[in-house]
């Protein structure tokens, strides 16, 4: 098998070579992509340095930081590969991602997940929520609760404070008249009591919504928070802690 997969090995790293070195593809492809696939490319190359002898890093034309990074990121592989335990290796992927900066193009999930999804279902989903109003970002809910951890005080909401994000990030995009709209709405729905472990909860102008309660409430005091801010405390709702560190979130 081994004179099989020193062919198959270096078949890719000849792709790779064409992939990251060729004129047109330097000049349209993005410097930071180009560079990230160029590293991945390069610990390759110093894997099947490893197992056959034969040094082909040169032919990626790499720069000093590129090789440096790639060699570390090599490095801890062969410290994996010592005493794996069963799965390690997807945190191995995991971290290089988050070195690389990756996080925001992958996610890693269960394998049963994944099997659940089907052409149809994601079809059903598209349909049902086409802009993404209802979708889970998973990179940027990392990334924000890391934040929130390390910045959170007692008596602290992580649900309403990632929320808040979402709606932050939505309202940049709506008028302010249709967002005073909107506050009303749910100020309407709050009549009735807005029970955070309830599910489905509909906005009328927000096209496809189907929120949590937390979802709910966290919208409702941003819409109120943009809108109309003097009014903001007449809704007695006690998430001024969370607003704020989701704005300061955002901004960082």
């Amino acid at each position: 098998m081994r004179p099989i997969q020193f062919l198959s090995l270096f078949a890719l790293l000849e792709e790779g070579i064409e992939a990251t070195t060729h004129k047109d593809i330097v000049a349209n492809t993005p410097k930071t992509i180009l560079s990230t696939s160029k590293i991945y490319n390069l610990i390759n190359a110093l894997h099947f340095k490893n197992l056959f002898h034969v040094d082909v890093i040169d032919q990626f034309n790499p720069t000093t930081l590129e090789l440096k990074q790639a060699n570390e990121l090599y490095t801890e592989f062969q410290e994996y590969r010592q005493d794996k335990a069963p799965a390690e290796e997807y945190e191995l992927v995991k971290h290089w991602g988050e070195d690389l900066h990756l996080e925001a193009y992958y996610d890693l999930i269960p394998e049963a997940d994944h099997r659940k999804k089907t052409i149809d279902s994601v079809l059903a989903a598209i349909e049902k929520d086409p802009l993404g109003v209802n979708a889970i970002d998973a990179s940027k809910d990392r990334k924000m609760k890391k934040f929130l951890e390390a910045n959170a005080t007692k008596d602290f909401n992580m649900a309403v404070a990632m929320y808040m994000s979402d709606a932050i990030n939505y309202f940049k995009q709506v008028p302010l008249v249709e967002v005073k709209k909107i506050a009303f709405e749910i100020a309407t729905i709050g009549t009735q009591g807005i029970n955070p472990q309830k599910e489905n909860y509909a906005i009328p102008s927000i096209a496809h919504s189907s929120f949590s309660g937390y979802k709910t409430l966290a919208y409702y005091y941003v819409s109120w928070a943009i809108a109309m801010p003097d009014a903001l405390q007449q809704l007695q709702l006690p998430f001024e802690k969370e607003y704020k560190l989701a704005t300061k979130f955002l901004k960082g």
